[in-house]
């Protein structure tokens, strides 16, 4: 495929994963990785070592969530760099992790980014919007979208 025309069609996507998500997260990127290879990954570091392992390609990593990682991320939805917030979380767990996650969510939706948070909706993303183009089927209602 040509550079300009995977860059043109690449959406922007951040992963967040909780430690006790991390099987699920390498079953999820093994199985989708002919798709997420397609298109430019975020992370904060421990996941995007994760991911980098099991995709064989590049993360962009942000620091670790104890060191800002999440305050990065939500300064790169405030600055419209996401198109697509995967979370594989469980937001009630601790109080300050909760408080940081609900803060990504709200930001997440302020600034219209689309938002999986359970294996139904991440499935739908992958198989409606991320797909390669001519394999995809669209979304009623959002041109454009893959």
């Amino acid at each position: 495929m040509n550079n300009k025309i995977k860059e043109k069609a690449a959406k922007r996507i951040a992963i967040v994963a909780d430690d006790n998500k991390r099987t699920e997260l390498v079953e999820w990127s093994y199985f989708n990785k002919d798709i997420l290879e397609q298109h430019e990954l975020t992370a904060i570091s421990e996941t995007a070592e994760v991911l980098e392992g099991t995709l064989k390609s590049p993360v962009k990593k942000l620091f670790t969530r104890d060191t800002g990682g999440y305050e990065q991320l939500a300064g790169l939805i405030e600055a419209n760099k996401i198109d697509i917030l995967f979370f594989f979380a469980e937001p009630a767990l601790e109080k300050e992790k909760d408080h940081d996650l609900k803060k990504l969510l709200v930001l997440a939706a302020k600034h219209d980014i689309m938002i999986a948070c359970n294996e139904k909706t991440t499935e739908l993303v992958m198989n409606t919007v991320l797909k390669k183009r001519n394999d995809a089927i669209p979304l009623p209602g959002l041109p454009g979208f893959y």
